[in-house]
């Protein structure tokens, strides 16, 4: 009798089976977590523990203050080492270093990488000098005398907290000065004048501009340089300070080395005026205007031989008109307002920059750069005198 095999039905898995094989699938992954938790137990405790420091770009402190204010110790874990605390803390307590990044180099290395402030310029405010650095940190407050070898910024106004304290907030003395003690972030009570120090001495350190004295920010309109003790620069405004630089340094590039005088920015389709230091007088020089007529002249100017000053002998009979409608003054030919006080100069209205649309020489709004093109004593873009 044969028995046929193949068509055996084959016995089914019983539940035995099947229990069992699971049974051994989580065995194997309790004991791969085991594993894990071990292993990393024994990397945050025993192995991958601190065993040198490395302190790489400062020189202004030891290696074993970096060590210290960043809270790194040998023997601590690695693993468990907070990088970004240790930055922190370092940056926090150490006003020279103006950049830090704390690394781990496995096994058992720390690196801490600095980089040291570099004085940019002593501002000058209430007597004192506050040294700032070049990523606009104040990096020593309250100096009595300046640094030396770095610029004086005068002009300049720390943010006081006035704005704080005209909403009712009581403030001492020490919770005002800490806005501009070692430390702080530059920061000025208009808000704006920070950013332009910033700018400006970024500008002149990217553009290798040396020996800068000086620098004014009394006016945000008119910021003005004295480079080695013989050049006046006058930036203008704080708009475009790369280009206006960049035109600034090619003018002195054609300079003599002992040459002594003023710069003066007249706008970018003008360029940049050159006047000697004996020809330069603070204000124009005024000539003859061209548009009148010598009888108009002599009818309404009377020149003194002996220092050659100009009477004004229009409407009002005197040197020193005060009327708004001025018709008969050599100064301004135009209505001024009543802003002219005084003298054949007006510098009221038009903020001492004397562009009196009618005066001396050009009737031109010209900012008062003096740049009028053949006329008055202007020695400056018009192609006869000292510009480019």
């Amino acid at each position: 009798m044969s028995v046929d095999f193949e068509n055996e039905p084959v016995p089914a898995m019983t539940p035995r089976r099947v229990g069992r094989k699971l049974d051994l699938r989580m065995l194997y992954a309790l004991a791969a977590v085991a594993a894990a938790v071990v292993v990393l137990i024994l990397c945050m405790t025993i192995f991958f523990n601190v065993s040198s420091v490395e302190v790489r770009g400062v020189s202004l402190y030891s290696d074993d203050q970096i060590i210290n204010v960043g809270g790194i110790y040998e023997d601590m874990n690695l693993v468990r080492t907070d990088t970004a605390r240790a930055e922190k803390r370092l940056m926090d307590n150490l006003v020279y270093i103006d950049e830090v990044k704390v690394s781990k180099s496995y096994p058992s290395t720390v690196v801490i990488d600095c980089k040291e402030a570099v004085k940019a310029a002593d501002i000058e405010f209430e007597g004192g000098y506050y040294v700032l650095s070049t990523s606009g940190r104040i990096l020593e407050a309250n100096n009595p005398t300046p640094t030396g070898g770095i610029p004086i910024i005068t002009g300049f106004k720390f943010y006081t907290a006035q704005d704080l304290i005209d909403k009712g907030n009581e403030l001492t003395d020490e919770e005002i000065f800490a806005y501009r003690a070692a430390g702080a972030e530059l920061r000025s009570e208009d808000n704006y004048s920070d950013k332009i120090i910033n700018d400006l001495i970024a500008e002149l350190i990217e553009q290798g501009y040396e020996n800068v004295k000086t620098i004014d920010i009394s006016s945000r309109a008119n910021i003005m340089l004295n480079i080695d003790n013989r050049l006046d620069i006058k930036l203008g405004s704080s708009a475009d300070i790369g280009y206006k630089l960049s035109y600034f340094k090619a003018v002195m590039g054609k300079l003599a080395d002992n040459y002594e005088g003023t710069l003066i920015y007249n706008g970018s389709e003008n360029g940049v005026s050159a006047i000697p230091k004996d020809k330069y007088l603070g204000k124009p020089t005024f000539a003859k205007d061209p548009e009148k007529t010598d009888a108009d002249s002599s009818s309404s100017e009377e020149t003194n031989p002996e220092d050659g000053s100009v009477n004004d002998t229009g409407d009002d009979s005197s040197q020193a008109e005060n009327n708004g409608l001025d018709n008969g003054g050599q100064t301004d030919n135009g209505y001024d307002g009543g802003y002219d006080n005084g003298g054949w100069t007006d510098n009221t209205w038009d903020n001492g920059q004397y562009y009196d649309n009618g005066g001396w020489a050009d009737n031109n709004w010209d900012n008062g750069q003096y740049y009028d093109n053949g006329g008055g004593y202007d020695y400056t873009y018009d192609g006869g005198g000292y510009g480019w």
